[in-house]
């Protein structure tokens, strides 16, 4: 209860209800960088009052940073004149009682952008492709002051993708133009990240909604540095659902980056990241076996170690390269067990990872410029089973046993990107290649050599003569070595129609190994229309996308041939011998993956009509409706199931379960996005959004079967992902004062999942099998609710107070903060006793502290 009122009185402070003195006067500080993030010293600002004679002028220092003090509440003008190659910049900022986030000002190289000029009387929306309202901005400064759990920003940016614009491997994360697993560098290296920038761009091959692009913090010739130290314990935390006892974890966060000249060494600076977790969580079980009811904790420790090193070198003011190396390294300890899934069945796994980068962004002109991203990469990540046994799994009660999951996989890739820009009168033309992809991939796959018993239900393993319904076991060297090209080449055209009319047209051509095609052209254009005085926007855009297979199924393709692995299917056997006495394996016919012959990669369609409009000086609400249409999408079929109508009968009797990946998937989805983004009045800062969609397919991508291998009739339904509403807000209220308050709200509808009968019905060893007459996808689970918030509070050591001097932070975050119980992991099969209920909940209420220091 005492929670519950200190959360309303903050949100009641936050809202304007504390008075503040009309006659304050703040500091203004702000930031001058190029479009690559580096920052540029020496440029003259002008800070020029609204109706009035008042004009207050600053120069940025070395490390691009500068500062106006005593500025008093109004309207202003920021503007910047054409400077040593770059051109004139100009902005409006409001200034209220409180100091305003910190102003970046990013300046385009002279004659490479478009012309936005403004109109001192209103906030006006640009025309560029790229400054869409409906995208999400979150600058480093703002990601500092919000609830970010374990400083994952990927994470906490996350809820604002559309799963629909996922490819099959996985959101794209774009780190300073390299398509990365990660951000490559701790979070206070981070200087901003973005969702749905630019959706049409053909510079990646991924929509908007589906990536999220990241800018890191170059090298400053002025010493800077921060550190911060986290830390969570359970014994402060509310003990979640379905844990009998409440577990004993903690988490300790050691995070920091510096970034300054390197001594002896003109036009040369460094940056140094790096972050340290230590994570002591414990997993909760919640399952039944034949013993009766499993409820316990386990330990699942994660260690997380990730340093960053970079050297940038400035040849010239228009010529900048710099050379970077990461490495990554992630111990974990019985990880994949909780719900239904025993402690013993857990893996024990390491992930690492070194890389090697190096930038070049050379000015050839006024008009040209060209920015190109070299990277090597070397993973090796080995998982190994907590116990070497058979592996039992009992359709929505249990799995214990083995893991059966020992596995090396090693990885040497190479990625490239150049891009070149080019400004021509009207035209804003941008061409170049990505290569993410040149890999050499290795894996020593000894994985369920011990095999795997599966049972419909308890009663079938605890009958007098346990019956399972399907036996898997695999043999053979298991080493597959396999290369990876995946290519990407583009040209876009940006044409300035008119003051008010902007068209952008591109094309992009993808290519990878193993699913080439010379038709998968990926046209892209969007439409930018501002009628009137640039308070309102119209925008509308269409483009095709093809999608990538990830690594994971072409290592399928290589190894189930048959030959590297062979995997062998037994339906009905005995337990716990699966074989007749003196049968063996190799006499049976071995299980295949192999590829149906593709015309292209699967395809979406994706078509958006939007309108934004600045409801204030620095607020921008945007209506955006989304199209997505996907045909040829990815799934599995086993084309060697037993043939119909009694399935007892396979076509091919040498050949055993025969998975095909197969390119005959279709999926159609409607949204709509309203987002509210910007400075609302002097209270509050960042984003809300809310989306209503509703998405059908009749596949569950590239690793997905249907019931019946010969009929797809029930298929098409609510897509895995489809929830109807979702409502997100990442922002921060009274920034700047003691009463202050940083929330990341999330609130979703359901899920479908899909009911099943626990029976191998068509003999293909797979238990999706569904009731007659039942459709896929037709329940539904519960919906989602979550609440973060942070205070934070910065103490100096000056009297400066500028971002620049030296200073505390310190904070404090609860995560869900209603204590909400969120569940998931339905089960579907109606022979389990946990039939239509949840096994697993998201954690309850937790606390953290973090302090840092800055100078």
């Amino acid at each position: 209860m005492i929670a519950k009122r200190a959360f309303f009185f903050f949100l009641l402070l936050a809202s304007g209800f504390v008075s503040r003195s009309s006659w304050a006067q703040v500091t203004v500080k702000g930031q001058v960088s190029d479009s690559t993030g580096a920052l540029i010293p020496g440029v003259p600002i002008h800070f020029t009052r609204l109706g009035g004679s008042f004009t207050e002028q600053a120069v940025s220092d070395k490390g691009g940073q500068f500062r106006l003090a005593d500025i008093r509440p109004g309207r202003y003008m920021l503007t910047t004149e054409a400077h040593d190659g770059f051109a004139a910049f100009s902005k409006i900022v409001e200034v209220g009682e409180a100091a305003p986030p910190l102003i970046l000002i990013e300046l385009a190289v002279a004659s490479i952008t478009q012309e936005t000029s403004a109109d001192a009387s209103d906030r006006q929306l640009s025309t560029d492709p790229s400054d869409n309202h409906d995208q999400v901005v979150a600058s480093g400064d703002m990601l500092a002051h919000v609830p970010v759990l374990d400083q994952n920003y990927i994470a906490a940016l996350t809820p604002f993708l559309d799963q629909a614009g996922i490819a099959t491997s996985g959101a794209s994360i774009i780190v300073d133009g390299v398509e990365m697993k990660g951000t490559g560098v701790s979070a206070s290296a981070i200087q901003e990240a973005r969702i749905n920038n630019d959706p049409y761009s053909v510079e990646t091959n991924v929509p908007g909604k589906g990536r999220i692009e990241i800018m890191t913090k170059p090298g400053t010739p002025t010493l800077h540095g921060k550190f911060n130290f986290g830390f969570r314990d359970s014994a402060v935390d509310a003990t979640t659902y379905f844990a009998t006892v409440k577990p004993q974890e903690q988490k300790r966060i050691y995070e920091g980056s510096i970034t300054g000249p390197v001594f002896h060494l003109p036009r040369t600076m460094f940056l140094v990241s790096g972050t340290r977790q230590e994570d002591d969580l414990q997993a909760i079980v919640h399952a039944i076996d034949p013993s009766g009811p499993i409820d316990q904790n386990v330990p699942t420790p994660i260690r997380d170690t990730e340093v960053a090193v970079r050297a940038t070198y400035d040849f010239t003011p228009m010529h900048r390269a710099s050379f970077q190396y990461n490495v990554s390294d992630v111990i974990t300890r019985n990880q994949g067990v909780g719900g239904l899934v025993e402690a013993q069945s857990g893996v024990n796994a390491q992930a690492r990872e070194d890389d090697i980068i190096f930038n070049d962004r050379m000015i050839l002109g006024p008009t040209l410029l060209n920015q190109l991203m070299f990277m090597l990469e070397k993973d090796h990540n080995p998982t190994r089973s907590v116990l070497e046994a058979p592996k039992i799994v009992i359709d929505g009660s249990a799995t214990f046993g083995g893991a059966q999951a020992d596995i090396l996989n090693t990885e040497n890739n190479m990625k490239f990107n150049d891009t070149v820009s080019w400004s021509h009168g009207r035209h804003y033309f941008k061409f170049g290649v990505n290569v993410p992809n040149v890999s050499r991939r290795a894996w020593e796959d000894h994985s369920n050599e011990l095999g795997t018993f599966s049972f419909s239900s308890v009663q079938n393993y605890d009958a007098s003569a346990p019956s399972p319904y399907a036996f898997t076991q695999q043999q053979g060297p298991g080493r597959s070595v396999f290369w990876w090209v995946e290519f990407g080449a583009f040209a876009q055209d940006q044409i300035k129609l008119s003051s008010n009319l902007q068209l952008s047209a591109g094309i992009r051509y993808d290519w990878q190994t193993y699913f080439p095609s010379a038709r998968d052209v990926a046209p892209r254009v969007s439409l930018v229309y501002s009628p009137g005085g640039r308070s309102t926007v119209l925008r509308a855009g269409a483009g095709l996308y093809y999608d990538r297979s990830g690594a994971l199924p072409i290592a399928d393709l290589t190894r189930y041939n048959g030959v590297i692995l062979r995997s062998y299917t037994i339906l009905n056997p005995g337990y716990p011998n699966p074989l007749p006495s003196g049968e063996s394996l190799s006499n049976l016919p071995t299980n295949l993956d192999e590829l149906e012959r593709a015309s292209h990669m699967p395809m979406t369609l994706h078509y958006s009509a939007a309108i934004e409009h600045a409801i204030q000086k620095n607020a921008t609400l945007s209506a955006t409706y989304r199209g997505m249409a996907g045909e040829d999408l990815f799934r599995s079929r086993d084309v060697n199931a037993p043939l119909p109508p009694s399935y007892i009968t396979v076509p091919n009797p040498q050949l055993g379960f025969v998975r095909q990946i197969e390119f005959e998937g279709r999926q159609l989805q409607n949204a709509l996005d309203l987002t509210l983004e910007g400075k609302i009045d002097r209270w509050f800062s960042g984003v809300a959004q809310y989306t209503w969609s509703h998405t059908n397919n009749d596949t569950g991508g590239i690793a997905w079967f249907p019931a019946n291998q010969y009929d797809n009739s029930g298929e098409y339904s609510r897509a895995n992902f489809d929830q109807h509403h979702r409502f997100n807000l990442l922002g921060t209220f009274n920034e700047g004062h003691w009463v202050n308050l940083g929330l990341a709200v999330n609130l979703y509808s359901g899920t479908p999942y899909t009911e099943t009968s626990g029976a191998d019905t068509y003999n293909i060893g797979l238990s999706n099998a569904r009731p007659a007459g039942v459709a896929r996808n037709t329940l539904q689970s519960g919906g989602y609710a979550d609440v973060d918030a942070r205070w934070a509070r910065d103490v100096y050591f000056t009297h400066k107070k500028s971002d620049a001097d030296p200073h505390m932070s310190i904070s404090l975050d609860s995560f869900n903060l209603p204590n909400r119980v969120n569940y998931s992991s339905y089960v579907g099969n109606i022979q389990s006793a946990f039939f239509g209920m949840p096994t697993t909940a998201l954690p309850a209420r937790r606390l953290q502290l973090t302090v840092g220091f800055t100078f």
